[in-house]
């Protein structure tokens, strides 16, 4: 049998001799025309027989190829067609910009038993889990690293200035001067796929999230997992999942550590210019009064508080406040001093020290000074609630007032001869740098500021330069 491809050229061969048949009929004798009875019966009985073979062998179907692999059989191209266009819309083409789909796709004329032709929902159930969809995007990158896909610029542009807005300070609080991203954005665009791009929502969540960040530390002589973790704000249990070679406390100075920790994806600076009216703390001066025994004071004049207006220019990242300075001040009030009588006779005692200096507060020691584990503390805490006045050990002269990293604030007196005394933690200061100040005069106030876990103030004594126990130095 010739294949299912040629049955269309001998079918009009038998055609065009059938054709010609009559005319042969005539001028044949008749010995001939049995033969030529013969002949017409064979070719009669050929053409039913080739019509039959074509009718069980000749394409029936189309085959549907994606990416080189056959995935369905239909009766017709143009319904294939149609079912893409249908997936396309339901996969939101008016939502995204050029969706498309980015598969090869195939057609090859089959001969199949007709059960095994798909219907169009079926061939579009087929499609939906075989064809792969790209549409046009906006690619955000930040610091030149590709972090987020929405569907175009107008949406990026949105979702960007919302995230400026979200850390600016409410209306009437200042004046802004500068919004602006401190990292490097900018925009990509390619294809995308749809489970890529984010909604608005998705994306504005996405950037006020963060991302690992690492560093290097060098373990120095006192450090302990403790103390670096708090100075990095981690937890102990922290650095041991960065570092797992740490077997138990032990830390050899020069050690590398890996420290992980999260950092912003997208940092919004703001900066803004901020009024406040503040009071202004009045001046204590004191009177020496001989009446009077050491550590007895009397209020000779009461002192009140002044009033200020002050102008700030203020910096924030992410809506954390980084800076304020002040860039204007006026004062609307003057304080009125405070005038104090404060005796001067004092019973000295000798506890290994010089035995002279007067306790600033009055409280439990809560942790004295010496080794604590491999730390050293070099001071001594004594226990004492928010807001509780401090008073000068000694008499001296301010060389420090101000914020100390750990310390908190803190300020330090030198009362000569090479004795010097600190005071940290302190929620607020009563003097300033180079005021002289008495024994007992009230310098600050008991606070929480620096690395601590409770109030209570932070008391340091050196000699020369040298930390010296302050126990043996009160009375």
């Amino acid at each position: 049998m010739p294949p299912p491809g040629k049955l269309p050229d001998v079918a009009a061969a038998a055609g065009r001799f059938l054709k010609k048949w009559p005319a042969r009929w005539k001028e044949t004798d008749g010995r001939k025309k049995k033969k030529f009875y013969l002949l017409s019966g064979i070719l009669a009985g050929g053409l039913l027989l080739l019509a039959g073979w074509y009718q069980f062998t000749a394409p029936n179907a189309w085959a549907v190829i994606i990416n080189g692999r056959q995935v369905a059989v239909v009766t017709s191209r143009v319904d294939v067609n149609q079912v893409i266009q249908d997936v396309l819309k339901e996969r939101g083409a008016g939502s995204y910009q050029g969706l498309q789909i980015t598969d090869q796709v195939d057609y090859k004329k089959v001969r199949v038993n007709p059960r095994e032709i798909v219907d169009g929902q079926q061939l579009k159930n087929i499609l939906q889990g075989t064809l792969h969809f790209v549409a046009a995007a906006t690619v955000i990158t930040i610091n030149g690293q590709p972090e987020l896909i929405v569907r175009d610029d107008s949406i990026a542009e949105a979702v960007l200035a919302e995230l400026k807005q979200a850390y600016l300070p409410l209306p009437g609080n200042g004046e802004i001067q500068e919004v602006r991203f401190l990292e490097q954005v900018a925009y990509e665009h390619r294809p995308a796929r749809p489970e890529e791009i984010l909604s608005p929502e998705a994306a504005l969540a996405r950037l006020k999230g963060t991302s690992p960040a690492s560093q290097e530390y060098i373990v120095k002589e006192g450090d302990s997992l403790w103390t670096i973790a708090r100075e990095h704000g981690l937890l102990v249990d922290d650095i041991r999942a960065a570092n797992p070679e740490i077997k138990g406390e032990r830390l050899d100075i020069g050690q590398r550590l890996r420290l992980t920790t999260e950092k912003p994806l997208l940092q919004v600076m703001v900066v803004y210019s901020q009024e406040v009216q503040e009071p202004v703390p009045y001046d204590v001066k004191v009177e020496t009064n001989t009446d009077l025994l050491r550590g007895q004071e009397r209020v000779k004049q009461a002192g009140s508080e002044g009033q200020r207006l002050v102008t700030y220019q203020v910096v924030t990242k992410n809506g954390v406040q980084v800076e304020k300075k002040v860039i204007q001040e006026q004062v609307l009030k003057e304080p009125v001093t405070k005038i104090v009588e404060r005796g001067t006779r004092v019973v000295l005692a000798s506890r290994g020290g010089s035995g002279r200096l007067a306790w600033p507060i009055r409280g439990s020691i809560t942790s004295p000074y010496g080794y604590r584990g491999r730390e050293f503390h070099s001071g001594m805490d004594i226990d004492g609630y928010v807001g509780q006045p401090v008073g000068a050990a000694e008499a001296g002269t301010v060389t420090f007032a101000g914020y100390d990293g750990g310390y908190g604030r803190m300020i330090a007196i030198d009362h000569g001869g090479g004795l010097v005394t600190r005071y940290a933690h302190l929620s607020g200061f009563n003097v300033r740098v180079g005021q002289q100040v008495s024994r007992g005069q009230v310098i600050g106030y008991v606070g929480v500021s620096g690395r601590t876990t409770g109030s209570h103030l932070h008391f340091e004594v050196l000699v020369n330069g040298s930390f010296r126990n302050p126990y043996g130095f009160l009375n």
